[in-house]
């Protein structure tokens, strides 16, 4: 856990804390597009309720953005013990591969949201001045971006990146719907923790990342066993994790480790 602290930097769009709620009931977002966003936060809220693991919010937290929003999808990074960014999440192999990208350069957009704990914004990342990941993105097809910072108080978490497929002039509303998201996931976990030992934050926070390889390593398993592609494998691996009530994690390590191979019904 890492105090609050940040830098400015000027080549790249930033906000400052903003008051979502406010400008939520203020009726900045529709009507209508209000109920859809309410459904999803009700998903969310009762997804969290009956999980307190890091990785398992994580995914919840990438998918109801990602649903929120209509974008192509997102990803999520925690710090580790050392305070270096690395991916925990994310809901499509291209993103994947440009959140590895991130966490082996220690730059882009997530890493800049968790340095000034200021949400950074990217209508396009042609000609960005992360080099590195932005080539990633584009050879992976994901061309906007927005990072947002997963912290309360004096802790940080991470940060959690939503990609577009193409240019978008991303709205004020849009950046608020992430941050309802992110500001619930967040308070939630960190409340959690609070409740039963601090230092089982830093637990769970390590227990992402390891719960990332093994997760990656079923994937692997599942595509060539099955002859599917690595995001049909990941499917396969939540419906299965959903249908039985039984972490994400757990069901990966059974596939890894004890040969776990899923029933008909599920693919």
């Amino acid at each position: 856990m890492l105090p609050v602290g940040g830098r400015a930097f000027s080549s790249i769009r930033f906000f400052g804390k903003r008051n979502t709620r406010q400008r939520l009931n203020k009726g900045a977002i529709k009507m209508a597009d209000q109920l859809l966003l309410l459904q999803y936060l009700r998903s969310f809220a009762a997804a969290m309720g009956d999980s307190y693991d890091i990785t398992e919010v994580s995914y919840e937290l990438s998918d109801q953005v990602t649903n929120a929003l209509e974008v192509t999808g997102a990803g999520v990074s925690v710090a580790d013990d050392e305070g270096k960014l690395r991916f925990v999440t994310a809901t499509s192999q291209p993103i994947v591969e440009v959140e590895k990208a991130q966490e082996e350069g220690q730059e882009g957009p997530c890493y800049e949201a968790f340095t000034t704990q200021r949400p950074v914004v990217v209508s396009d990342l042609k000609g960005s001045e992360w080099t590195g990941y932005a080539t990633t993105a584009a050879q992976q097809g994901l061309r906007a971006v927005i990072g947002y910072p997963l912290s309360r108080r004096k802790v940080r978490l991470g940060a959690i990146n939503v990609y577009d497929d193409g240019p978008r002039d991303w709205t004020d509303e849009d950046l608020d719907v992430v941050g309802v998201f992110a500001d619930m996931a967040t308070a939630y976990l960190v409340r959690v923790t609070e409740l039963a030992e601090t230092a089982e934050l830093a637990v769970q926070l390590q227990g992402a990342l390891d719960s990332r390889i093994v997760i990656e390593q079923a994937k692997g398993i599942l595509a060539n066993e099955y002859g599917i592609g690595v995001d049909e494998a990941f499917k396969l691996l939540r419906h299965h994790s959903r249908s039985q009530n039984i972490k994400l994690a757990q069901i990966a390590d059974a596939v890894v480790n004890l040969g776990l191979r899923l029933p008909n019904s599920d693919r």
